[in-house]
């Protein structure tokens, strides 16, 4: 009887040895997502943009300053246009710009920034890099804009 046994297990293994070799070789073999690249000389990511050099924010105040700044897709395809904005140095008060935005070929959008909670009265500078973007391919410009910190009774 034990020899039997011993029997069935051993044929029991051998089927399920045969039946992973099988199983591996007709199941789906994975493949990792293939990250799409170009050639970013094929690509065109042109925009100009209009925004002014400066702006004033009222000191101590709950009132938000915004900058508006129009951009214009005159590239070849679809561009992410993001917008970030830093402070330079010690400005007394807080930036936040907009989320990034999709642009059509020969299209404009506005994107803006916010000046908020100024602190102090005076002539600041806060940099903001303007971006388009298509898969890997990046196109910047740097703007530099003066922020005239000024007082809200005035």
């Amino acid at each position: 009887m034990k020899g039997v046994r011993n029997y069935l297990l051993i044929a029991l293994l051998v089927v399920l040895l045969i039946g992973f070799i099988v199983a591996g070789k007709t199941s789906p073999i994975y493949k990792a997502p293939i990250v799409q690249t170009i050639n970013c000389n094929s690509v065109n990511l042109g925009f100009n943009y209009t925004t002014g050099t400066s702006l004033k924010a009222l000191e101590g105040t709950s009132e938000n300053t915004f900058d508006t700044i129009i951009v214009n897709n005159l590239g070849n395809v679809t561009e992410d246009i993001s917008l970030n904005v830093i402070p330079v140095g010690n400005a007394p008060f807080y930036v936040k710009a907009a989320n990034s935005t999709d642009v059509n070929v020969n299209k404009k959008i506005s994107t803006q920034f916010v000046v908020y909670s100024p602190l102090k009265t005076g002539n600041y500078s806060v940099v903001a890099n303007l971006s388009a973007g298509y898969l890997n391919c990046v196109n910047y410009k740097i703007i530099p804009i003066n922020v005239t910190v000024v007082n809200s009774t005035s």
